[in-house]
């Protein structure tokens, strides 16, 4: 009865008929308890839960592995971790549930760092895995574009003797995609024996982020030829492709005709509207647009509006758009950033400063800009202004002088203007030098051989004059520069940069 319950979802029920049983005093064994914890983890319900786990300790039997992994499930669901590591420690026995239930909870508090090395010691002692194991992990390595790790798990897919599953090439996939290795995100794709409709989503959005509109354009005629209906993902990766390429013209067709694909738009299709709008300079349709959304518009495409007011220099408009977005998310550091630096652009510096007392009153604080690499099996991390330790090495030293000197004869001036505080130009020049990404790029030219590509990844977008350094760095070095930011990738190579300075 209790099988019944669980597996038809009546969670409550199966807690109850647990219920009758110990009110009968028929003594629970294994099978009881882990019925019970899975009915606890379904209905979150952690009083019970509890309950149940002190009721195995006292039990007379031991606790078999179905108990303890349905523990350890419990916990991760009610989001106790630290129990979690407790049960795992003291675990007689562990076995392949046993540590995805443990890389899942850390993947889900976003402990990177945590899944990366609890899946190193899984391997290290010889537990091998399963699909489940590999799709969480490279779902990890996808968000910290961890690609030496994710290419170590393509690996192992190939060398082992069963066939992937769809999930877990889609998310090999998506691995690639999000390092910016599109390439061999189109042979995984062009390999795969059957796809979803996520394979070709996946696919669709990596030629986006990437910079490769032709690419996706031809990808949706294939994909429709071959019978495959969209949905809004993959409209999104359409129209969000037309927006960093400037594709205006194709970008309003395709948002005119999703309908025919059965596809309604929502806020996300609405807000690449406006930024494809925004973007070109069209900033009078493109807040038609926001006025006019049927639904109530959201934070991202007044944010959207926002950037391209920022990106045109339009202060009058930016004002009313930021006045919208504080009632919206009062609470949101990058509105606030991105109207004063609105103003620090037109040269307001009072206006910057009524912003930033006004963060400073609702205890509201600037994300710090951060980047990071992988090197190996490490991923080191940089927040601008900092790594004084690595900034003052004799090797950091060498390779920053260096490149200092080779950039300038190539004509390579720094623009002051992304700098945007009221300080004189020396402070300016110290402040650029020091933004993430170029200590990111310096770490990688000191640790890594000469020709291999330099990848980093940024928590914010990266400013006009990083961006331009980064060309000249490219051609300096000859090496490709990968770049992703908040808003897609930068591939740099030999002076030159995908995006084509439109992004």
């Amino acid at each position: 009865m209790t099988i019944g319950y669980s597996r038809n979802g009546f969670s409550h029920e199966a807690l109850l008929l647990y219920r009758d049983m110990l009110s009968r005093c028929v003594k629970p064994g294994n099978f009881a308890f882990s019925m019970a914890l899975k009915a606890c983890s379904d209905l979150g319900n952690a009083l019970v839960g509890r309950a149940i786990h002190a009721q195995i300790v006292k039990h007379d039997g031991e606790a078999d592995q179905v108990v303890n992994n349905a523990l350890l499930g419990f916990y991760v669901e009610i989001g106790c971790f630290d129990e979690v590591l407790k049960v795992f420690e003291v675990m007689p026995q562990r076995n392949v549930v046993s540590w995805n239930t443990l890389i899942a909870g850390f993947a889900g508090q976003g402990r990177v760092f945590e899944t990366l090395g609890a899946f190193r010691v899984m391997q290290g002692e010889g537990m091998g895995f399963s699909w489940i194991t590999l799709t969480t992990v490279l779902l990890v390595c996808a968000q910290v574009t961890a690609l030496h790790s994710g290419k170590e798990i393509h690996g192992q897919i190939v060398k082992s003797r069963k066939n992937a599953d769809v999930p877990l090439l889609n998310s090999l996939m998506d691995v690639y995609a999000k390092c910016g290795v599109i390439g061999y995100c189109e042979k995984v794709f062009d390999r795969m024996h059957s796809k979803d409709l996520t394979s070709w989503n996946t696919m669709l959005a990596g030629y986006s982020i990437n910079g490769q509109i032709n690419e996706v354009l031809a990808l949706f005629d294939e994909m429709i030829r071959s019978g495959i209906e969209p949905d809004g993902i993959t409209i999104v990766a359409l129209l969000s492709g037309c927006s960093h390429s400037g594709l205006t013209n194709e970008g309003q067709r395709l948002f005119n005709v999703m309908q025919d694909f059965g596809v309604q738009p929502s806020l996300e299709h609405y807000a690449c509207l406006v930024d494809i709008l925004g973007r070109s300079g069209k900033l009078d349709e493109a807040l038609t647009v926001a006025e006019n959304i049927p639904m109530r518009p959201s934070g991202s495409i007044w944010g959207s509006l926002l950037n391209s007011c920022w990106l045109h220099g339009n202060v009058l408009l930016a004002e009313t758009v930021a006045k919208r977005l504080f009632e919206i998310e009062p609470n949101n550091p990058g509105n606030y950033v991105m109207l004063s630096n609105i103003y620090a652009n037109a040269g307001m510096w009072e206006d910057v400063k009524r912003v930033r007392e006004m963060m400073a009153m609702k205890g509201i604080k600037k994300d710090a800009g951060c980047s990071w690499i992988q090197i190996k099996h490490k991923i080191y991390t940089f927040v601008a202004g900092g790594s004084t330790d690595l900034r003052c090495s004799a090797e950091y030293l060498k390779i920053w002088n260096e490149l200092s000197n080779a950039i300038k004869e190539l004509g390579y001036i720094p623009n002051m203007g992304v700098v945007l505080h009221d300080v004189n130009e020396e402070m300016k020049a110290i402040w650029v030098c020091r933004h993430s990404e170029r200590l990111a790029a310096a770490f990688a030219l000191i640790h890594t051989a000469a020709g291999m590509p330099i990848r980093i990844t940024k928590n914010l977008r990266v400013c006009v004059d990083c961006h331009s350094w980064m060309k000249v760095v490219s051609k300096v070095t000859k090496r490709l520069i990968v770049l992703r930011d908040t808003n897609r990738f930068h591939h740099l190579e030999n002076g030159n940069c995908s995006c084509k300075d439109y992004w």
